[in-house]
């Protein structure tokens, strides 16, 4: 079977015409590219070279997170195979331009973007899925859709994220949790192989016996730091049964969510790898005389990989510690039924900063108290702009501390949840409304950093993370830098937080 982009793509005509705009002529100058650069770089790609001012420059460099349109690309070099890729490689670091690689464009912390080349994988989305053996083979950008495309209904699941939009490549080479990790491991887990296209533009091979240390930082070292992934091959887990019990229940108001953070802590500590779920408290608009503590939604929901009376009395703490529910969901669904629930289109674009915490025990009830009263006083509370608190409970386990911390790059392996306060923002929101809002997440942070490891998920990158290499990496960090230094020792591949090249 197969699946991935079939369309042609469109000709873009870059130098038929002297006019360009005048931020394009600026950000050329300060790049030192020189148009004529530019010119052989787009005859030598059998793709495509997208400028400021082509028809489709700014649908390709458009990034999924709205707080960092402003960042813009000299150019976009929309690549068909691993020649054009090392071609932009070559030519990144013949003209000393930074070349970001873009695959689903969903970089939390926008490092799909840049000022340099950005180098769109977009068109290598192909799949080849063996439905016998379970192997399966894409290409660098080939997103969750593909995926699904290929498994869906069959025998077979890649463990991995519910945004179809969201490229796999970066999933895993970040780790790759989903509501399928509790009882199926990561996505990085399954990782197989991989072929990257390094600084020197060669294309390398990598798993456990060729290139073993590149193998090693690719799963879990994130993407931006080693070369550009052109190709993944996965081994997929097979689904244990065909039936799974699912639950969701709904309660409103501060004292519901102090008291669903808590319990659904300790309803983890405790959970076979068979379940898989998640917790969540938003502030959200009030209703006709309501205050704002009570303006607060909070749901709990997950599948379990076994029968639904098993499920029930596994979740039955929660609705004793917070109380009926306000809607509750007990039932059986097909296993494909609920994976097609949970997978998520596109959203609207939006702005959204969010931080992560790993925590590895309960955190105490006066804790997750003053987390609900912060969502209460939370500086903006609509549809579009608000803050919420996300408990993911997919992370830990049997399954996924099976592997130890430091046998891949993804270091995060000893522990209960992920806390991440999320706020998100409309496109037309005031830079005092997002500000109040990012001061609102580092509260959130701050109230739990004291009883949580120093430990963040570097798939939920942020700028603001100054401690980023030890939250990121942990005791994995010096490691990576050492595969930095053989791979890539002149940095051609950076970002803000992408592993540094050891220096001397």
């Amino acid at each position: 079977m197969r699946a991935g982009a079939a369309g042609a793509i469109g000709l873009y005509l870059p130098f038929a015409t002297e006019a360009r705009s005048a931020s394009w002529h600026a950000r050329a100058a300060n790049a030192r590219v020189s148009k004529r650069a530019l010119r052989e770089l787009w005859r030598a790609l059998r793709g495509g070279l997208l400028l400021p001012g082509d028809p489709a420059y700014d649908i390709a460099m458009t990034p999924a997170n709205a707080r960092y349109d402003g960042i813009k690309p000299i150019a976009v070099a929309q690549v068909l195979d691993e020649r054009d890729v090392t071609t932009c490689i070559n030519w990144a670091r013949a003209h000393d331009v930074p070349p970001v690689v873009r695959g689903g464009g969903h970089s939390y912390a926008g490092y799909s973007m840049t000022e340099g080349l950005m180098v769109d994988l977009g068109l290598m989305t192909s799949v080849d899925f063996n439905k016998d053996t379970g192997i399966g083979v894409m290409e660098g950008a080939a997103r969750n859709q593909n995926i699904l495309n290929v498994t869906v209904d069959g025998e077979w699941v890649l463990p991995g994220g519910t945004c179809l939009p969201v490229g796999v490549g970066g999933l895993a080479l970040g780790g790759g949790i989903g509501y399928n990790t509790h009882w199926a491991g990561l996505t990085c887990d399954h990782m197989v192989s991989s072929r990257i296209a390094t600084a020197d533009g060669r294309v390398l091979h990598i798993d456990a016996g060729s290139h073993p240390d590149l193998f090693w930082a690719c799963r879990g070292g994130a993407g931006g730091s080693f070369g550009i992934n052109t190709q993944f091959t996965f081994h997929l887990q097979k689904i244990p049964r065909q039936d799974v019990g699912f639950y969701r229940f709904d309660w409103r108001g501060v004292d519901a969510a102090a008291a669903a953070l808590e319990a659904f802590d300790k309803v983890l500590k405790d959970a076979p790898a068979a379940l898989n779920a998640v917790a969540q408290a938003q502030a959200v608009p009030l209703k006709a005389g309501e205050g704002k503590r009570d303006a607060i939604t909070v749901f709990s929901r997950g599948q379990y990989i076994g029968p639904l009376s098993e499920l029930k009395d596994l979740v039955e703490p929660l609705v004793k510690a917070v109380g009926t529910p306000l809607k509750t969901q007990n039932t059986t669904l097909k296993y494909w039924d609920f994976q097609r629930m949970i997978a998520t289109a596109e959203a609207a674009r939006h702005g959204f900063g969010d931080i992560s915490r790993y925590s590895e025990r309960p955190l105490p009830a006066h804790v997750y108290g003053e987390v609900a009263n912060l969502l209460a006083d939370c500086p903006s509370r609509s549809d579009e702009t608000n803050g919420s608190m996300w408990s993911l409970g997919w992370i830990g386990g049997r399954v996924v501390n099976s592997i130890g911390r430091r046998e891949t790059a993804y270091v995060h392996r000893d522990m209960l949840t992920m806390l991440r306060a999320t706020p998100v923002w409309a496109l037309d929101a005031s830079k005092s409304t997002i500000d109040d809002l990012m001061a609102w997440t580092h509260q959130m942070i701050d109230l739990i950093r004291p009883h949580t490891p120093n430990e963040s998920y570097q798939n939920f990158p942020n700028r603001d993370i100054k401690d980023w290499k030890r939250e990121y990496y942990a005791e994995n960090y010096d490691r990576l830098v050492k595969v930095k230094t053989k791979y890539d020792r002149h940095n051609l591949f950076h970002n803000p937080q992408s592993i540094p090249p050891r220096r001397g």
